[in-house]
């Protein structure tokens, strides 16, 4: 409950909203020029760094415990996914574009150490459930304005459409009563979307051209396969907890 209570106070520092303006900055001005791409770096790793050196004290001890576990993290995903490149190459195979593979790890680390702080302040549960509402409400927006801004195909395209969103919301809601159960069906969906879109291509021509494309796959098959994985370990119910006042 402890845990649970800080969870809920959590509340961004002038720290974290400024790391948040470079990095939102920093992505806008890379239409300039590329090298603005380093105040997303600033943002991003500078707070750590000057914690690290303990220049900069604004973190609890829980809150620590989140960075060092997300770092961890972040440190496990991307170097299972390094040997699995090495052993892909020194066995023959390919990569489309294989400079893009920066992007592609920076984007991994990324994700990976996001989600995993979001664990930390939010738990699986709670975490599943504003991952996948806020998912299907992308989706549904996007298949809103793609089929207006496209040539008109009437009413049943456009009511047809937004129904891809609703197994996002459905697996919220499944997330928040059965977690264990929506974890599984999560797993089952991101190595389906996987297999349905990249296996064929992979088997076919020995090309991993979705590593090119490492932020799209990080971020629409990542948040469904962290998703699953995290709601297996849930034991009870945290987000029935939260919603609980504190005595």
């Amino acid at each position: 409950m402890a845990e649970s209570r800080e969870r809920r106070r959590w509340r961004p520092t002038r720290t974290n909203l400024l790391a948040c303006v470079l990095v939102i900055g920093g992505f806008m001005l890379t239409e300039v020029s590329w090298w603005f791409l380093l105040l997303v770096a600033l943002g991003t790793f500078g707070p750590g760094l000057l914690r690290e050196c303990g220049w900069l004290r604004d973190r609890d001890e829980f809150q620590r415990r989140a960075d060092h576990r997300a770092g961890y993290h972040a440190f496990v995903t991307a170097g299972l996914v390094a040997f699995l490149l090495v052993a892909f190459f020194r066995a023959g195979g390919t990569i489309e574009h294989p400079h893009r593979l920066a992007t592609f790890f920076l984007a991994l680390l990324w994700f990976t150490w996001f989600f995993s702080s979001l664990l930390a302040y939010w738990g699986p549960q709670k975490t599943a459930v504003r991952v996948l509402v806020a998912f299907g409400s992308v989706w549904l927006v996007f298949a809103i304005v793609s089929n207006l801004g496209s040539e008109w195909t009437g009413w049943a395209a456009l009511l047809m459409h937004p129904l891809l969103a609703a197994p996002f919301f459905i697996l919220a809601w499944l997330s928040a009563r059965w977690p264990r159960v929506a974890g599984i069906l999560l797993l089952a969906v991101a190595v389906g979307v996987f297999v349905l879109l990249e296996l064929p291509d992979i088997r076919r021509t020995g090309n991993v051209a979705v590593v090119t494309e490492g932020i799209t796959l990080v971020l629409f098959v990542g948040p469904l396969l962290a998703s699953g994985i995290a709601l297996l370990t849930v034991g009870g119910t945290d987000v029935e907890d939260d919603a609980r006042p504190a005595r």
